[in-house]
């Protein structure tokens, strides 16, 4: 090939830009500071999306932004999702579709990340937990972080009845040991701040507070772990629910009609857990283990929310709250017990929506809630124009700036999401979401031929259960060419 990349080309002019502006080196008030809050495999089950959930800190912290009824991840797993938010770049770009994206750092050494915006404008960049795919500098980006902070805490279970337990049920299913039980109820003293959550936000807290007299404008990521498996947090953020009031949901199986590789791979993560039965197909479950998993879940989504808390409390002490943004977002879906099936992996609905909450407390009209189409890419530009930073050409996604200034106003057509089948990721699932309608196609990657084409009426069919392009065959017309442009344009640069 003649002459540089186009990536590499387009990272020069960006580099560019960037010299040409001179650095925010000293204090400026009217500079915000962000407070950027990550959780892990967290569906919109909070209470300020009609959810069971129990979520009073998340429920207020609505009531003073906008709530993203309508909110997309790029693709339902963690790495490849965080990456793409992170990056600014498509997974059908980089080609980082993977759950630990190893080696991304090396691959793309030239993006400019969007910690990476920060610090280079001289923001103080703080870090704690998950929030690239691993919680360690070296897989964070640490070298473009002012500061990252290494997290302590159980990573699975604090109480050691679990941990034998965990070792029992292995032996009895004659499966290898690797962690222990899909849920705990941890009963030890200050089991609150022993899990790896609990240690961060109380550390991420005193960190907050620490910023009051600082000068200069803070970029503050705090990722949380939870509700990732396992369901593991105190016993009385279990019992904030009956578990009596817990059923199994009720749309168990993907919609008729739909090619065997829409589903998530059997068994998928739970395979590492202690009391999945030998079958580990979730449809032969206990319905024992599957309502303790639900209740798990919840518990897991009420704990994340006191943790928030935690952090709100300190940005209110620390006497900065009045000129920070606080973003508060999850990178995937979840499905608990639905589609016959736990976790995500898929393009389905309930693996590719996401909680989306953003606070601007500089504009009174980025309040209430939003149908607007937003993608999770779209944070990167839409942080880098709130606080005045001129973005790197490469980022693909849009800002949705306009649509803080003005809920009525949409952001998109159609939010677009993607998932390889695994484990050979030899075919592509392309799936994109209108206001009324989700509409899939799988490509072989090899040749590019179509090989199935689905589509559902989410507005009469919300539990994702019914296949209707049989019935409507015009929404191939429609939606067909929509896909190719998309993808197109995912697969290409600015």
């Amino acid at each position: 090939m003649n002459g540089p990349s186009p990536f590499l080309s387009c990272l020069a002019f960006s580099v560019a830009l960037v010299v040409l502006i001179p650095l925010h080196l000293h204090a400026d008030a009217s500079r915000p500071n962000v407070l950027f809050i990550a959780a892990d495999d967290l569906r919109p089950e909070l209470g300020l999306y009609g959810s069971r959930a129990i979520t009073p800190n998340l429920d207020r912290l609505a009531t003073r932004g906008l709530v993203f009824d309508r909110a997309y991840c790029q693709q339902a797993v963690c790495g490849a999702s965080r990456t793409s938010l992170l990056t600014g770049l498509y997974p059908e770009y980089t080609g980082l579709r993977s759950a630990h994206v190893k080696g991304w750092r090396e691959k793309w050494s030239e993006v400019i990340t969007l910690n990476q915006l920060f610090t280079d404008n001289g923001y103080t960049t703080i870090g704690i937990g998950k929030i690239y795919h691993a919680w360690t500098a070296e897989k964070s980006d640490g070298p473009n972080w002012t500061q990252w902070v290494e997290t302590e805490g159980a990573k699975y279970y604090v109480d050691e009845a679990t941990i034998e337990l965990g070792k029992q049920q292995a032996e009895r299913f004659g499966v290898k040991f690797r962690r222990g039980p899909t849920t705990e109820a941890a009963t030890t003293p200050g089991a609150d701040a022993l899990y790896h959550d609990g240690f961060r936000a109380r550390k991420a807290a005193e960190l907050i507070e620490g910023l009051a007299d600082t000068k200069d404008p803070f970029f503050f990521a705090v990722g949380f772990s939870k509700p990732h498996l396992p369901f593991a947090a105190p016993k009385r953020f279990w019992d904030l629910y009956e578990p009596a009031d817990f059923s199994m949901p009720e749309n168990q199986d993907v919609p008729p009609g739909y090619p065997e590789f829409a589903r998530a791979p059997r068994p998928g993560e739970l395979r590492a857990y202690s009391d999945v039965p030998p079958s580990r197909d979730p449809k032969e479950f206990p319905e024992e283990m599957n309502l303790r998993m639900i209740h798990g879940y919840h518990a897991c989504v009420s704990y994340v929310d006191e943790n928030v808390g935690l952090l709100l409390e300190a940005l209110e002490k620390s006497g900065k709250a009045d000129n920070t943004i606080i973003v508060f977002w999850s990178d995937h879906g979840f499905k608990v017990g639905h589609h016959g099936t736990w976790c995500k992996h898929t393009n389905l609905e309930t693996d590719t929506r996401v909680p989306l909450i953003v606070v601007d407390p500089r504009n009174d009209s980025a309040q209430g809630r939003t149908n607007a189409l937003v993608e999770l890419i779209d944070l990167y530009p839409t942080l880098a124009e709130l606080c005045g930073l001129t973005p790197p050409g490469h980022l693909q996604g849009r800002s949705f700036v306009p649509t803080l200034k003005d809920p009525s106003q949409p952001h998109r057509d159609f939010a677009y999401s993607s998932y390889p089948r695994r484990p050979d990721n030899d075919i592509i699932g392309h799936s994109i979401r209108n206001q009324r309608y989700r509409y899939t196609e799988w490509w072989d990657v090899e040749t590019g031929d179509i090989l199935f084409r689905v589509a559902t009426d989410l507005n009469a069919d919300p539990g994702e259960t019914t296949y209707v392009l049989l019935q409507e065959p015009d929404l191939i017309k429609t939606f067909a060419p929509e896909v190719k442009r998309i993808v197109e344009k995912a697969g290409t640069l600015p």
